[in-house]
């Protein structure tokens, strides 16, 4: 945490640390799997189109500050998500070329660094900081920590600390406590190992600022288990919404949402006339209207919807109420 503050200054001093919300992209999803099953997603916030080819990924292996770069390509469309896979495709690959979850590949934007020696950006686990970075070195987002207590005997980051835990190692009971959030030896506690992680709604830019004390993973991330990658090419943001207010008066209980299958239900106090599906320029995408009032509905369509949508209710007293729906 305290060694090489004079590279700290130097990375940080071309970079606002006070980004404006929802003004740039930022990392929205982190994939460690098992074997070579590793993806980062990236968000863009804003209403322009984003050519990444002025952005680089990094990589400060084991509590580094050694960086390991590649760059970038492609585009990434506004309100959108962009997925970079480590390139391993080989289907006879074995051992250290066993090749990606096919799942994962098809979630794919970019494949990167398909030769270790060459460049080993993508090869991160779970004690490894990434970065999202300009060419010029200017830090766009940062994912866990640069530098810090972290070593190459670590596992990764949780979200426990200064917790002492007592375990059985090799049938001797030992004690690890628990500090700057650096679970050590005590891997099935690390969330950055083994886990898919998702940036939380309310999260609108990046973190451009090294961690100090410590990097919490819980405060802006959501964990789920090992080798998920259902949840890669959306991202639900507030960002999506920001323009577009929810209305709190007669609000109905809309669900599931996350929404699949382009169906969804809504239970109501007050009987609807009209239901309402707007995209986030408010354009309506649908709408289906009743002669029949219940306070129950299920509503179908057979458009594949996918992202943030406004779910726009009219109801019997000529009240109206508008919620957000995630498609997935």
């Amino acid at each position: 945490m305290k060694k090489n503050l004079l590279y700290f200054a130097f990375m940080f001093i071309a970079v606002s640390l006070q980004a404006q919300d929802c003004s740039n992209i930022f990392i929205s999803e982190y994939v460690e799997g098992s074997g070579n099953n590793k993806a980062i997603e990236l968000y863009n916030p804003t209403d322009q189109a984003i050519d990444l080819a002025g952005f680089q990924l990094v990589r400060y292996s084991n509590g580094g500050t050694s960086p390991d770069a590649v760059t970038l390509s492609g585009t990434i469309e506004p309100k959108s998500t962009f997925v970079i896979v480590l390139d391993k495709r080989d289907p006879n690959g074995t051992g250290q070329e066993a090749p990606v979850d096919l799942a994962l590949q098809a979630k794919a934007n970019l494949f990167l660094s398909p030769v270790y020696n060459v460049n080993s950006t993508m090869y991160f686990n779970g004690n490894d900081a990434m970065t999202l970075e300009t060419l010029s070195g200017g830090i766009i987002d940062i994912f866990a920590q640069i530098g810090g207590s972290m070593t190459s005997a670590d596992k990764g980051w949780g979200n426990l600390n200064d917790t002492t835990i007592t375990y059985n190692s090799g049938g001797v009971p030992t004690s690890y406590t628990i500090q700057d959030y650096n679970v050590g030896p005590l891997f099935w506690l690390a969330w950055t190992m083994d886990h898919t992680l998702i940036r939380k709604p309310n999260v609108r830019k990046g973190v451009t600022s090294n961690p100090d004390p410590a990097f919490k993973v819980h405060m802006e991330y959501d964990s789920i288990p090992k080798n998920t990658f259902d949840s890669l090419g959306f991202h639900n943001c507030e960002c999506n919404t920001l323009n577009i207010s929810e209305s709190q008066e007669n609000k109905a209980i809309i669900y599931p949402n996350p929404a699949t299958g382009s169906v969804f239900s809504i239970d109501t106090e007050e009987a609807i006339t009209r239901i309402e599906l707007l995209d986030l320029s408010g354009r309506v995408v649908e709408e289906q209207q009743f002669d029949k009032r219940s306070n129950t509905y299920t509503f179908k369509s057979d458009r594949e919807l996918k992202g943030m949508y406004l779910i726009k209710i009219s109801y019997q007293s000529n009240r109206i109420g508008t919620q957000k729906l995630l498609f997935n």
